[in-house]
């Protein structure tokens, strides 16, 4: 699924004599295999040893190694005992084998526990050690043609989902109901796990990620959900919002506020073009039309994590190039008042952004 040939370009423009991937992403993306165990056993590391000169090893615990040399494409699989000696002694003791033991090697600092890190300088003292995830983060932000076409499917499907539980909305209901609804046809859309799943009305729209709760939908509510799902490991990210009953004038001003805003942001997803640029033409249009801006970002890449660099904030100076995907993500919210939110999938291409939406576009509020 990965663009294994970027990574591989970028391990050997990197500093490092070897790159390893500890993180159930990477390890996902550098080997094309998900130890499951990974994410539900916190103890239960695996790696992926890549030098810059040689071919990779993946390390899993002793009893995925089957599971594990069946389906990845890297030919030298090791186990290792679980307890004892265990993960990072055995990962020293392979370090050694392949002469690495005293290299500049990268390792996903950001995801490798502080007793692990410690328990691997004192079995290498000599080693070391730069920070593995900007190596990850270049390579991942080129998608593949297999991922691009998973993750518009991700998408897709949780527009379906959204349309299906927000269309069947009732006053009376609960924003639990609601939200049971939206996992329950994210699961029959193909998702594999509902990752996340804030569905909320009234005045708990005002809160960004609030677990949807017992609260009863009224007449004249605002319904909105900032939701997604894992699909082979890859994640979709998806905002709407609709209207239980007739919208006010004030609904209507601020939806074709944050429409327009919506759509200018779209039009600047093209190669050349920064997240940051794309942030501040955001906040700058907010604030034009009244509305205010508290937030750190308005949009983001996603692939095998929700969110992925390029990244649209202040910060983000890496430009797009086409293949690459972002959500825009346009949101109004009076805290514990009332919230409304949008958020779609873009596609950088040579020419014009295509934007994904399709089944569920929320051109105009969706009435309920």
């Amino acid at each position: 699924m990965g663009n294994l040939p970027e990574l591989e370009k970028q391990i050997a423009a990197s500093p490092y004599d070897a790159v390893i991937a500890v993180s159930p992403e990477n390890v996902r993306y550098a080997g094309d295999v998900h130890i499951a165990t990974q994410r539900s056993i916190r103890d239960r590391l695996a790696f992926v040893i890549w030098p810059k000169s040689g071919e990779p090893v993946m390390l899993v615990c002793r009893i995925e190694t089957g599971y594990a040399k069946l389906n990845t494409w890297i030919a030298d699989v090791r186990g290792y005992q679980e307890f004892e000696p265990g993960p990072v002694k055995t990962l020293a003791d392979l370090l050694r084998e392949l002469k690495l033991d005293a290299a500049h090697v990268a390792i996903e600092t950001e995801y490798l526990a502080a007793a692990y890190y410690n328990e691997l300088m004192r079995c290498c003292p000599k080693l070391r050690i730069g920070a593995a995830e900007p190596v990850f983060a270049r390579a991942r932000m080129h998608k593949t043609a297999a991922e691009k076409t998973q993750i518009i499917a991700a998408f897709h499907a949780t527009e379906k989902a959204f349309l299906h539980a927000f269309s069947t909305a009732r006053i009376g209901e609960t924003e639990k109901q609601i939200a049971v609804r939206l996992a329950e046809r994210m699961l029959s859309e193909g998702a594999d796990q509902v990752t996340s799943n804030y569905c909320n009305a009234g005045a708990n729209t005002g809160f960004p990620h609030m677990v949807p709760s017992g609260y009863q939908v009224k007449q004249g509510d605002i319904i909105k959900a900032d939701a997604g799902g894992m699909f082979r490991q890859y994640f979709s990210n998806v905002g709407r919002t609709a209207k239980a009953g007739k919208p006010t004038d004030r609904d209507l001003t601020i939806w074709k506020h944050l429409r327009d805003i919506h759509h200018a942001v779209i039009e600047q997803c093209r190669p050349g073009k920064t997240g940051r640029e794309l942030f501040d033409l955001a906040k700058r249009l907010q604030l034009k039309a009244g509305l205010e801006f508290p937030y750190s970002h308005n949009g983001h890449s996603l692939g095998l994590n929700i969110h992925e660099h390029p990244i649209i904030n202040a910060q983000e100076d890496m430009p797009y190039q086409p293949g690459m995907l972002t959500t825009v993500e346009t949101r109004a919210r009076w805290v514990g008042e009332l919230g409304y939110h949008m958020e779609d999938i873009v596609e950088i291409t040579d020419g014009a952004p295509i934007w994904h939406a399709k089944y569920f576009p929320n051109e105009e509020l969706l009435v309920v």
